[in-house]
């Protein structure tokens, strides 16, 4: 074979042989001839012919693009014959390929998985021919598609398997009655083998007349009575069919169905599902014993009983009876949620759909499963979802609902106003008395603001000791203020008796109304802009109540950024610190020397300047930041009186102040004596001025001095000295000195101040140096602002003096110019 020309076919096609160039005629005229009708009848061959040549394509025929769908000869030529041929089936046309010796020599037609173009894959019948091109040994190839003939196998085979499985027998027919098929549910019903019945007349084999022509006149459907191998007669449907000359028939035992229709009613009444069907006019025919047991139907009403007049309704869908709209459309439905009328209370999952729809007479079937159970759990979840499980209140989530629920349109008056409460200290009488009386005394505090809250108002819990009320604004008589301080009167006016004792509590409160005129809020908004003013009402007293206004908020807002910025000024050092001490020099009075150095932390706000320490002390107090502030005063300090200040023992003390919240701080001890031990300083040239509000419960009720005084003996004995400071002005009494391990007092200055113009700061100041000089206490008088008041504290016996008389507080470096 040469190149570009096929090979001439033998004259037997089947044989797959092939004429070699020697073979064909020499007469050129003739082998011309032959090879042009030969190449023309390869061209226009149905099946695809390629050759490949060393496994590559160098021909195909048109067939043979269209069978690998791609666009032309050229997409195929030149690439591999493997690449149209899916991976499974290759190993064996190789296998093929290999077995192939001689010219000529052709493979037997084989099927192999062709892989085409867009990936789809088609089954083909594959001839393989040994040949040459251009004197090379090459390979034609003869591919016929049999996806058609794959599909028509297969059908026949679906359809084989249907009648081998099918329940009912299958029986073939000749034109005279002559059993041709007998399928295995023949060989059950007749109790006869395919072998023994093919071949036998039918009516033989059931033992009773029957007529196929006839059967057909009539319908195609006819009952019979068989017989089965064993003598037992069978009651026989027919079904009748023309198959080519000859018949099918269906014959269904009806005794098995009569059986599968007693089974199927006896599963429906052991049912715990209500089952009910009726007639397109809606009336009741059947109905199983569970359907009587949860509706309360009497089997005196069905049948006949209409399925309109059934005690169910559907709460969910109040604009049309549901099964009535099935009986008018004909539309169905699953799993609708239904309530039982009248007595007994259940919930139904109900599903109602029409069978036989194009029948003249359809049927409604209606079934009803009871999901009371479930219904009334997934109630309570809601109603736990929006409670607070120990008073029965709502909680956050249910206040915050029926907020957005009472929540006005745009231009109304205000509705509701919105009290948030906070128990005074509850946290001590948890703590004391025990958790169960603690949430005793809840239940009882919210039972006496439900009964106190004005008609029509909502309490809610928030958590912990957190109430809230939410009350009409337009109760009659009945200002938001006066209805925040009748339930503060409600909490505080009569002790609340708990398990075996009793206690009165008080609550602060803040109040806000939904003014929408002024501005837009939602629940979220009206319950922060509460707490916000309650937080106002505990920082004014105890028992207060504060209404919200928007300049309250800004405040609040400002101090929250304010925390903020503090947080961040900790965290700066070296010449980007914000927060640097200051110092005040302390004076001897009878020498007028300094003898001390009084720290202070000082705060320059990037954008807001210095801010005050009355203002950011509080705040580190209460956003526990006041123990990171307080190390980093206490290590600036230390290196400053030895850096700065020209430290020598026993010349100068350093004094640091220890708010109330740090001396509370289990760490105390331990961070000042690193703190001193990094340094060289000696621990008893380090003064601690402790505020004696460190004594004092969170109330401002004095306290239990136990914790204190171990917290004072732990630092005495790391050989620091203990001063109380700003005395006379908090909750110590004079008998405390007797009691705490300290080394001296402060007068507070607002005594000092007063000292010559107020006979009871007179005789506070001249009861606090005469016992502070008989337990040999070291007396300082704080904020001395004269001369006289300066000569007085010294008359008086005062040994130290400080204030702004005497030095100011200053930095560093200019407090130690003062030294010199």
């Amino acid at each position: 074979m040469t190149g570009g020309e096929i090979g001439v076919s033998s004259a037997d096609p089947t044989s797959g042989g092939f004429l070699s160039p020697a073979e064909v005629s020499t007469d050129t005229e003739s082998s011309s001839a032959i090879a042009q009708r030969y190449r023309l009848l390869v061209e226009l061959s149905p099946d695809a012919i390629a050759v490949h040549e060393a496994g590559v394509v160098v021909y195909i025929n048109p067939a043979g693009v269209r069978l690998a769908r791609v666009r032309s000869k050229e997409d195929m030529i030149g690439r591999y014959i493997t690449e149209f041929v899916h991976p499974d089936s290759i190993p064996e046309m190789l296998e093929r390929l290999m077995n192939l010796g001689e010219d000529g020599a052709a493979t037997e037609p084989a099927e192999a998985l062709m892989l085409l173009a867009d990936g789809s894959t088609k089954p083909a019948e594959i001839v393989s021919v040994r040949t040459e091109w251009d004197g090379r040994p090459a390979f034609q190839v003869i591919m016929r598609d049999i996806s058609t003939k794959k599909a028509a196998e297969a059908a026949l085979q679906y359809q084989a398997a249907l009648v081998d499985h099918v329940s009912d027998a299958v029986i073939a027919l000749t034109a005279d009655g002559v059993i041709e098929a007998w399928n295995p549910a023949a060989e059950r019903v007749y109790g006869l083998s395919a072998n023994a019945a093919v071949g036998r007349p039918f009516h033989e084999v059931v033992n009773a007349r029957f007529d196929a022509p006839t059967a057909l006149a009539l319908g195609g459907t006819l009952d019979a009575v068989h017989s089965h191998a064993s003598g037992a007669s069978l009651n026989i449907r027919i079904s009748v069919t023309a198959m080519g000359e000859g018949f099918v028939l269906l014959c269904a035992d009806m005794a098995s169905a009569r059986q599968s229709i007693e089974r199927f009613g006896t599963v429906i009444s052991e049912l715990n599902e209500a089952i009910i069907v009726a007639t397109s006019e809606g009336v009741i025919e059947l109905a199983n014993p569970a359907a009587f047991n949860l509706l309360g139907l009497s089997p005196a009403d069905v049948p006949g009983l209409g399925i309109a007049t059934l005690p169910i309704e559907f709460p969910d869908d109040q604009r049309e009876d549901l099964i009535a709209k099935v009986l008018r459309t004909g539309v169905g439905f699953t799993g609708r949620r239904a309530r039982r009328t009248g007595a007994g209370l259940r919930w139904f999952s109900v599903s109602c759909h029409i069978l036989d729809i194009d029948q003249d007479n359809p049927t409604l079937i209606t079934s009803l499963t009871d999901i009371t159970e479930q219904t009334v759990d997934a109630e309570d979840q809601r109603h736990r979802a929006i409670h607070d499980g120990l008073t029965g209140l709502l909680n956050r989530s249910g206040l915050l609902a029926r907020l957005d629920l009472a929540k006005p349109e745009r231009g109304a008056v205000p509705l509701v106003n919105v009290h948030y409460l906070d128990l005074d200290r509850f946290k001590m009488i948890n703590d004391s008395l025990g958790h169960s009386y603690g949430d005793e005394v809840l239940r009882i505090v919210a039972q006496r603001l439900l009964h106190a809250a004005v008609p029509g108002s909502v309490v809610g819990r928030i958590g912990g000791d957190e109430f809230v009320v939410i009350s009409p604004a337009s109760s009659p008589g009945a200002s938001i203020s006066g209805q925040a301080d009748h339930l503060l009167a409600a909490i505080a006016t009569d002790p609340i008796e708990a398990g075996a004792g009793s206690v009165r509590m008080t609550a602060s409160v803040g109040s806000v109304g939904t003014d929408l005129l002024a501005e837009q809020r939602s629940g979220v908004d009206l319950l922060r802009d509460a707490d916000i003013a309650l937080y106002y009402a505990k920082q004014s007293d105890r028992a207060g109540a504060v209404l919200f206004s928007v300049p309250l908020r800004e405040k609040f807002q400002y101090r929250q950024q304010l925390e903020q910025d503090l947080r961040v000024a900790l965290d700066t050092a070296g010449n980007e610190a914000q927060v640097r001490n200051s110092y005040e020099l302390i004076y001897d009075t009878a020498t007028g020397l300094p003898v001390a150095v009084e720290a202070h932390p000082r705060w320059m706000h990037p954008t807001r300047g210095e801010i005050a320490l009355t203002e950011f002390m509080p705040l580190a107090e209460q956003s526990n930041l006041v123990e990171t502030l307080g190390r980093q005063v206490m290590v600036e300090a230390l290196a400053d009186l030895t850096t700065v200040f020209g430290y020598r023992p026993g010349e100068l003390t350093l004094a640091v102040n220890v708010s109330a919240g740090q001396f509370r701080d289990v760490h105390l001890v331990t961070g000042i004596r690193e703190a001193v031990e990094k340094s060289s300083v000696r621990p008893a040239d380090v003064r601690l001025e402790v505020s004696e509000t460190a004594f004092s419960d969170e109330s401002g009720t004095r306290r239990s001095i136990v914790i204190p005084r171990a917290q004072l003996e732990d630092l005495r004995a790391l050989g620091v000295r203990i001063v109380l400071d700003h005395f006379g002005s908090g909750y110590s009494s004079l008998e405390q000195l007797e009691q705490l391990p300290v080394n001296g007092i402060k007068i507070a200055a607002s005594f000092v101040n007063r000292y010559s113009t107020s006979h009871f700061a007179r005789t506070v100041v001249e009861s606090i140096v005469g016992i502070a000089r008989s337990e040999n206490l070291v007396v300082i008088a704080d904020g001395v602002s004269s001369a006289d008041e300066l000569r007085a504290m010294t008359d008086l016996g005062c040994t130290q003096a400080q204030g702004p008389y005497l030095h100011a507080s200053a930095s560093a470096a200019e407090t130690a110019r003062h030294l010199r």
